[in-house]
């Protein structure tokens, strides 16, 4: 393929360009593999170079096609850059924002709250055992998100003292769920 493209003049048709028997043995192959790399998938691959082939012959008939593997590849390129055009358009017409989905109604389930709860009493039985300070420092760090130096901070202890505190619960934690 020329740095302009394929060349295709106005003339009559010139059914030795247009062989497509003769040229789908020649092509269709390359054009396999080359949608197989880009799609990562065989049946996609086939699909689209059925679809390339068929675009290939629906050219006018007045267009006398000077280098068809060329104008395969420009069809074959085209063909890919639609697609994933299209699929990145479907996917975000799909797109649910996350806060927009926990507005879906679901069917309640007994068992599933039931359960939840159950979970919920465990660690609050577990998290009650810790002294208040540890407590307080866990959930800082857990809950919240703030850094150990934040938490030294607010609290007024050494970053060392909040990670004496962590370890503390969290091996509480540990020990108390190896329990269970």
């Amino acid at each position: 393929m020329s740095e302009t493209g394929p060349r295709i003049t106005e003339d009559d048709a010139d059914s030795d360009s247009r062989d497509l028997g003769h040229i789908y043995r020649d092509e269709a192959p390359w054009l396999v593999r080359f949608f197989r790399r880009q799609l990562g998938n065989t049946e996609d691959a086939q699909d689209m170079t059925q679809e390339t082939m068929l675009r290939y012959m629906r050219a006018p008939p007045t267009t006398r096609i000077t280098t068809p593997q060329a104008y395969l590849r420009r069809i074959a390129t085209n063909l890919l850059r639609n697609r994933f055009e299209h699929s990145s358009t479907k996917l975000a017409q799909h797109s649910v924002p996350l806060l927009e989905g926990l507005d879906i109604h679901t069917d309640f389930d007994q068992h599933r709250e039931l359960a939840s709860r159950e979970e919920l009493a465990e660690w609050e039985a577990i998290l009650k055992q810790l002294s208040p300070r540890t407590l307080e420092v866990f959930l800082l760090s857990r809950v919240d998100g703030f850094t150990y130096k934040e938490i030294a901070g607010r609290l007024g202890i050494t970053t060392f003292g909040v990670n004496k505190h962590m370890v503390k619960a969290i091996a509480h934690i540990d020990r108390s769920r190896r329990g269970k």
